[in-house]
């Protein structure tokens, strides 16, 4: 096999990620250096996103049959890296303030990026495998790193037994498609399910099924969402800003790339699930959301309905393109908001030891405390729940659009619904933060030193840009519009 020099550069954001996790282990091995650790981290990660200009140039191509790199998966894989980086960014005090193994934090997000790539540029159901499960497992380390905090234990115990068993059915559904199509390519299994709509193979359809599963657990899809809530509770802020986003966000990419064929191609079978599949996830991720008093489980449900709102991109009949804005709009709306909340939190908790900021009410009269703080929470959670002049707009704009013109009108009263009680949840939140502070609440008056005032300043850009692209979508839209995948 003779791979050629555009090969090599399409595949340079993941050999850059690849070597900087050699040289980190190396640092480890020598002398452990909390800070050299994080510069190369973020040295590699930020070449990593630099590197993608250049992979522009020369996309699309294949990488052996195993991968495809256009600039649908360019599109993705910057969010992925730009998480990662302010993950990174986040986590040096966090890290530095409470932990002696502090090195093996950024190995762990580095491994998992490199399978968030992986799987965004998958083109073969073993590099599916693969990439899932070299997000999970260093996931699951970065979740039980605060091992000795509350709940911390449970939500990693959780998470893995129901990521092993996702894994296993996820794995006998891969079998199952290989004993029908012969093959584990992406395109052997589009190309036997077109040839067979009439009479579709009922176990082809069920390998179809696991996987589908497995896509939906990741993504908090209900009724595979029951880890969901207790893993937010038990994971530290800083984690959350990559878990709830990057693995998210490369899950879905390659869940849209694979399932929009089987919709656009009318398999029945997959639209009826997937509509209940979205109804379900919208009005329970919502009505639960209503009646949480943490934050975390908050935006753990909020999550739920989130991506039920996303699924409904999946429905379109015909105008593709329209989709896949709908898409990439929303994730960017999506990956703003989240970094931006659990950044936030993360900041608070550092900036004040005697309290997590875990509880709702804990945010009772932060205005009066710190008015910046408050608005950028303010906007964030704006955006979260749809309101007009944020991305977040755009993005339930875009999905009702949707819905009108392929005339869903059930999951048209699903989606009304379900946002006035998200609504009705955030704007819940935002009342506590400019009501009186009661005097024994434990919140005191935040001093920012140096450092915590880079950490203000990357969430008051966060905001910004949420409000920026909410009135100016434009750059988004012609962004996303260029990136259409090439099938297989």
């Amino acid at each position: 096999m003779i791979v050629t020099a555009q090969q090599l550069i399409a595949c340079s954001p993941l050999l850059i990620l690849l070597l900087t996790v050699i040289i980190i282990m190396l640092f480890i091995a020598y002398s452990r250096n909390h800070f050299v650790t994080f510069l190369c981290s973020m040295i590699g990660l930020t070449l990593s996103l630099m590197s993608l200009y250049m992979v522009k140039r020369t996309v699309p191509i294949n990488i052996t049959m195993l991968f495809h790199i256009d600039e649908y998966s360019l599109l993705y894989t910057s969010m992925i890296v730009l998480s990662s980086i302010i993950t990174c960014v986040f986590s040096y005090l966090w890290i530095k303030d409470s932990f002696y193994n502090s090195d093996e934090f950024y190995l762990l997000l580095l491994l998992s990026t490199i399978g968030c790539i992986s799987l965004i540029i998958a083109n073969h159901m073993s590099v599916l495998f693969i990439g899932m499960e070299l997000i999970s497992l260093p996931v699951l380390g970065l979740i039980s790193y605060t091992y000795c905090t509350k709940n911390s234990l449970e939500a990693a115990i959780k998470y893995m037994i129901l990521s092993c068993s996702v894994s296993v059915l996820s794995l006998f559904g891969i079998a199952l498609i290989y004993s029908i199509t012969g093959s584990l390519m992406f395109s052997s299994l589009i190309y036997e399910l077109v040839i067979s709509l009439a009479h579709p193979n009922i176990i082809l359809l069920c390998g179809l099924g696991l996987i589908v599963l497995s896509f939906s657990f990741k993504l908090s899809i209900f009724p595979f969402h029951i880890w969901t809530p207790d893993v937010y509770k038990g994971t530290s802020s800083t984690v959350l800003t990559y878990l709830s986003t990057a693995t998210k966000i490369a899950v879905f990419s390659v869940f849209f790339k694979i399932f929009i064929f089987l919709i656009s191609f009318h398999v029945e079978f997959f639209r009826i699930v997937l509509e209940i599949m979205i109804c379900l996830s919208i009005i329970f991720g919502n009505f639960m959301a209503l009646f949480q008093t943490n934050i975390k489980r908050f935006l753990g449900y909020s999550s739920i309905s989130q991506f039920g709102y996303l699924l409904t991109s999946l429905l379109i009949s015909d105008d593709f393109n329209f989709s896949l804005e709908v898409v990439g709009i929303y994730l960017v709306s999506y990956l703003l908001s989240n970094i931006g909340m659990f950044g936030l939190i993360g900041l608070m908790s550092s900036l004040n030891k005697n309290m997590t900021f875990e509880t709702i009410t804990s945010y009772r009269g932060l205005f009066w405390n710190c008015p910046i703080l408050s608005s950028i929470i303010t906007i964030i959670l704006f955006s979260l729940s749809g309101i007009p002049s944020t991305i977040g707009f755009i993005g339930k704009f875009y999905i009702l659009s949707l819905i009108v013109k392929e005339n869903f009108w059930i999951l048209g009263i699903i989606f009304v619904i379900g946002s006035i009680i998200g609504i009705y949840s955030y704007l819940k939140i935002v009342t506590y933060l400019y009501l009186e502070p009661l005097v024994d609440n434990g919140q005191e008056k935040f001093v920012f030193n140096y450092t915590k005032k880079v950490y203000v300043l990357v969430l008051l850009i966060i905001s910004v840009l949420i409000l920026l692209l909410g009135i100016y979508p434009n750059i988004v839209i012609d962004i996303v519009s260029n990136s259409e995948p090439i099938f297989f």
